[in-house]
């Protein structure tokens, strides 16, 4: 059976990297989500304000209206700010996880980060509602024990799938071209087979 070409080293450097870069990279996505849900509420929550004001009379309730105005524009800059970090957040686990890889001279390093994230990405958005469904499981609260629990299992989750995920894609762009060649730092070298002895040399 052929050897995997990776060290010692670079197996745990795939594994740290998933671990690290891939919660890194499910926060900011999650966030992203998040945000993106919350600006189309906030918007569709001030279009009904300025409805209701147009229908029954912004002088009747003026200071319910101004106060409902400042509070969405508010919540709208809060949005925005969450938004960014996401996207920051997901650039960062981009960039560790390319230096993580680099650092033990992994193959490719950034072709198995993109590998990983999109992948994990895909994951990520059926494995959150598995983690809201196990919180609610588990707890006898149906708001309390999902808003708890999710983010617990999420990290948990996130961790186990970005190191399986990253070392995946790490060992499939490995450099095929050694495998079943030992390894001088991780395994014994296969004895070289003695040459033949002609008759002029017996």
């Amino acid at each position: 059976m052929a050897n995997s070409p990776m060290t010692r080293t670079q197996f745990s450097s795939s594994l740290i990297a998933g671990a690290v870069a891939h919660t890194m990279f499910q926060t900011g996505w999650f966030g992203f989500g998040m945000s993106l849900a919350g600006l189309a509420a906030a918007a569709l929550f001030g279009n009904l304000i300025d409805v209701l004001g147009d229908a029954i009379g912004s002088d009747v309730l003026p200071s319910l209206f101004s106060s409902l105005g400042v509070g969405a524009d508010i919540l709208f800059w809060v949005l925005i700010a969450m938004l960014i970090g996401s996207l920051v957040l997901v650039l960062l686990a981009v960039v560790v996880s390319v230096w993580l890889l680099r650092l033990t001279e992994q193959r490719k390093p950034w072709a198995v980060t993109w590998a990983s994230l999109g992948i994990t990405a895909v994951l990520d958005i059926g494995l959150f509602w598995l983690y809201v469904w196990l919180a609610t499981v588990v707890t006898d609260s149906p708001v309390a024990g999902p808003v708890l629990l999710t983010p617990v299992f999420a990290l948990v989750g996130g961790i186990l799938l970005g190191a399986l995920v990253w070392w995946a894609i790490a060992h499939a762009f490995r450099d095929k071209s050694r495998d079943g060649e030992g390894d001088g730092a991780d395994g014994d070298a296969a004895p070289a087979s003695p040459a033949p002895v002609t008759p002029a040399e017996a």
